[in-house]
């Protein structure tokens, strides 16, 4: 009598296999478990060498696991995620990219260092040029600096593909007045996501290409600094979206210090901050392609906050407008406030309005002592539309296309992300 063949052994191994890479995108290690369920299975995804895209590596995993991932792949590019556990020690590692011992000597773990790292690791040297994506997750700064190390250490940049980068550390950098220890150059990097990483060693990335940053700092860690945020910037001329997370130290007191020059990014379309110290961060910066601007003060019920913000604003969209060399033309499409009141009848807020001629969506999601009601917001935003208009005509330049729709009031709701 004949076996009754499962009906999902009929399918092509075109649409199986697509079934399996979805698979493998929510669980990395799918292609093991599915190879494992029967002949047909394992068959399929051994054909398949999209399944095997994204490689998952921790501290029990060993150089087989790396290389077979590798193998079944062929040419397609890997996702790679490394977890790293917390050690007893931040110290620093003798590795041999960095600091040459004898070879005999493996460098996931030897007699002087605190940082155990996978052994897998060494495998993925020889890999860097199939490395598309890295994430990254370590207990401490110099596990992370380690692992960068052994797997680009003395990688040229013809064999680095790494696109993006993601680095999280349980630990938050410790206060130093020295230098954090450089990280290897990964040149071709389009996007970098840190949590808890020391900003001074992110420029060593070569971050000249770099189009996306999100720089993250729990509340409870120490807070970063305006000039080392300034700095990195510096190092990034292609960005084009900037996300802040965390608290910025309060400026040194220092009256006879000549102003800083502002840090110019010309392709920034997106800037995000999450943050305290808004208004000296806002006041550093040149931004003339900025579409979208979303900003929530962690300390906006300080007194006077919605003034401030209001004319940094300002400030903001002037400094843009002259270095396009083309004044009141700004692109600024969506802004979105939190944790700050706009006050009716602001002159301050008035004159920021005025200047928003491309505005589509001004959102404000918690109202402070003051602050408009819903129904005041939407009169204020046709008022407000309506001076624009009247404004845009008296400088012989278009207005907002929509009068009355030109902006969209949301108050206890974000606007939504575009």
């Amino acid at each position: 009598m004949a076996v009754p063949q499962n009906p999902i052994d009929t399918l092509p191994y075109e649409l199986l296999g697509e079934v399996f890479t979805h698979c493998a995108a929510l669980c990395p290690d799918a292609p093991l478990l599915l190879g494992a369920v029967s002949h047909h299975f394992r068959a399929v995804v051994h054909s398949t060498p999209a399944a095997w895209g994204c490689l998952r590596l921790s501290g029990a995993d060993g150089p087989r696991k790396a290389a077979r991932w590798f193998a079944m792949a062929k040419a397609c590019p890997l996702d790679v995620h490394i977890q790293i556990q917390a050690q007893s020690a931040d110290a620093e590692v003798p590795h041999p990219h960095l600091h040459p011992h004898p070879p005999h000597a493996p460098i996931h773990a030897t007699a002087t260092t605190a940082v155990a790292l996978p052994p897998a690791l060494e495998t993925l040297h020889g890999y860097t040029h199939r490395i598309a994506a890295l994430r990254l997750c370590t207990g401490t700064q110099a596990q992370a600096r380690a692992a960068l190390a052994a797997i680009y250490g003395d990688a040229t940049p013809d064999a680095v593909a790494l696109r993006s980068l993601t680095i999280n550390v349980a630990a938050p950098p410790t206060p130093s007045a020295a230098p954090p220890p450089p990280l290897p150059a990964v040149p071709g990097l389009l996007n970098l996501e840190t949590t808890n990483v020391a900003l001074g060693a992110l420029p060593s990335l070569a971050l000249a290409n770099l189009r996306r940053l999100r720089l993250v700092q729990p509340l409870v860690a120490p807070p970063l600094s305006a000039p080392d945020i300034l700095a990195l910037l510096a190092a990034t001329p292609r960005l084009e979206r900037l996300k802040l997370d965390a608290r910025i130290a309060d400026p040194a007191p220092t009256p006879a210090a000549p102003h800083p020059h502002p840090c110019v990014l010309a392709q920034l379309a997106r800037l995000h901050l999450r943050a305290n110290n808004l208004v000296p961060l806002l006041d550093a910066f040149i931004a003339p392609a900025l579409r979208e601007l979303r900003l929530s003060d962690l300390d906006g019920r300080r007194a006077g906050a919605s003034c401030a913000t209001g004319a940094a604003l300002h400030r903001l969209l002037v400094r843009g407008e002259l270095g396009t060399g083309a004044v009141r033309a700004n692109a600024l499409r969506v802004f979105a406030l939190r944790g700050v009141a706009v006050e009716r009848g602001s002159a301050v807020w008035g004159r920021a309005l005025r200047r928003m001629a491309a505005l589509e969506v001004f959102s404000v999601e918690e109202r402070g002592e003051g602050g408009l009601e819903e129904e005041e917001a939407r009169e204020a935003a046709a008022a407000a539309a309506a001076a624009v208009k009247a404004h845009a005509h008296h400088e012989e330049r278009p207005g907002p296309r929509k009068v009355h729709a030109a902006f969209a009031f949301s108050f206890g709701a974000p606007a939504p992300e575009s």
